[in-house]
């Protein structure tokens, strides 16, 4: 071989080993890149899961909340909670739907306030005076009449429950403008009578009802 063909091939070698030195590096490049990717990528996803796990609850503790005011409404002899519509979002509570007077807006409203994490509420109640039932009396009260007839209604019920005689859980008490109905059915005429004495023994009650029925 001559000397210019090894010059030759020695020059070769040399540009293949550049040229594999030179993919080496460029790979590293890439697998570095790579694994760059792959950090930001899990930065990322962790970021995405924490802020997911974040509205998770935060949707869960809404719809513990909303939970709670539902059951208020629905409890609340003198709200209709199928015509209320409910939203909640964070502290904010928002009321849609219609009601047949200012008064029950107003009472929903306060209703929602009572409830512990709703710090706000948007009142969208609309009132449609049209539909009020003229036979319901509660649709003239005032706010305070309302407040007034749930307290002797809790109170009469209270003091139905005391009594070792009568059996307060078989029976419902309904109060309008502080006059009490009481309805359902109890073992005997002694009791009917006793639990009408229990409710007109309450200093705030105007007139006693008594529709309970003794079981035959």
């Amino acid at each position: 071989m001559s000397l210019t063909e090894k010059i030759a091939m020695s020059l070769a070698a040399s540009c293949v080993a550049s040229s594999l030195a030179m993919s080496s590096i460029v790979k590293a490049d890439e697998i570095e890149q790579d694994k760059q990717t792959a950090k930001e990528y899990w930065s990322e996803f962790k970021q995405d899961s924490k802020q997911n796990w974040k509205d998770t609850k935060s949707a869960f503790r809404d719809g513990w909340i909303e939970g709670k005011l539902e059951t208020a409404l629905i409890l609340n002899e003198h709200l209709n909670p199928f015509k209320i519509d409910i939203e909640v979002n964070d502290d904010t509570a928002t009321l849609g739907g219609e009601v047949s007077n200012d008064i029950e807006k107003e009472l929903a409203e306060e209703v929602a306030l009572s409830i512990v994490g709703i710090d706000d509420v948007k009142n969208n109640i609309k009132v449609d005076k049209g539909a009020r039932d003229k036979d319901n009396k509660s649709a003239d009260r005032d706010l305070s009449q309302h407040v007034q007839d749930a307290t002797i209604t809790a109170s009469v019920k209270t003091a139905l429950l005391k009594s070792p005689n009568v059996e307060g859980m078989k029976i419902d008490v309904d109060t309008k403008n502080a006059e009490v109905t009481l309805s359902g059915k109890v073992d005997t005429q002694a009791t009917k009578n006793l639990a009408e004495v229990i409710a007109r023994n309450n200093r705030n009650v105007r007139q006693v009802t008594n529709k309970l029925e003794v079981k035959s």
